[in-house]
């Protein structure tokens, strides 16, 4: 209703020009409608509490001033972006987000065993995307150890899963970006049911472990490999200081 309200209020004012709409200090969302030029299509700028800004399309607003969509305000929050990729803006806390094809499904745990938990899925195939975020007492993977140390952890944890007869490290390679240091370990693992290949981007932020892994069946892999390592690629954690 709060949407709906902000919608009808910036939509009635003559070209485009701020409207907002105030939810009793709970959800809070603002909106800017700025003009749209010949070509473009207009955004709208959707500032929910604690200060996160969440670019959503023209056709949006306009379906959810209809009622026909709705945008979840605060936590994980899916917004559709000019490319037609869409993305998933986790918690404000945790500073992240990733973008996905359109062809592909998220979801998020609704029994809670992590600080956050996504999962991104290719429908039709094996190939998936996922995300887990879990709070450790160190600030920097540096601190935990090498690419190679890392990964003997990771891998060490499949070889103790049921079923698993084989687990091989296929690449290694690290790399920092915006104050942050980034591991990517690519591995193979056979079980009883089968062969998977599995590519890894972990982080740590303000004592927060991101692990973003994609994966998919050996006969699948091929085809979604683009697709997984572009999700992988699109991960961006905002740098916190507060550990520091």
């Amino acid at each position: 209703e709060v949407f709906t309200k902000a919608c009808e209020e910036a939509f009635v004012i003559l070209g485009w020009k701020p409207g907002k709409g105030v939810g009793d200090g709970v959800c809070g969302w603002e909106f800017e409608i700025g003009s749209s030029d010949r070509g473009q299509r207009g955004r709208v700028i959707c500032e929910v509490a604690g200060g996160e800004r969440v670019k959503v399309s023209r056709r949006e607003v306009l379906f959810g001033a209809a009622g026909l969509i709705s945008l979840p305000v605060g936590g994980e929050v899916l917004a559709e972006e000019e490319t037609s990729e869409l993305v998933w803006k986790g918690p404000s806390s945790l500073g992240y987000t990733f973008k996905y094809p359109p062809a592909w499904t998220a979801t998020k745990k609704q029994i809670k065993t992590h600080a956050s938990e996504v999962l991104v899925v290719k429908d039709g195939t094996s190939a998936q995307v996922g995300l887990v975020v879990d709070p450790v007492k160190i600030n920097s993977l540096k601190e935990f150890g090498s690419p190679e140390q890392v990964a003997d952890k990771v891998l060490g944890v499949e070889k103790k899963k049921d079923g698993t007869l084989s687990v091989r490290t296929l690449a290694l390679g690290s790399f920092d970006r915006d104050g942050l240091t980034y591991y990517d370990i690519e591995y193979e693992v056979e079980n009883t049911r089968g062969m998977k290949r599995y590519i890894s981007r972990l982080t740590i932020n303000d004592k927060n472990l991101y692990v973003f892994t994609g994966q998919a069946k050996i006969a699948d892999f091929s085809s979604s490999e683009a697709e997984l390592r572009n999700v992988l690629s699109s991960l961006y954690v905002k740098k916190s200081y507060n550990n520091n």
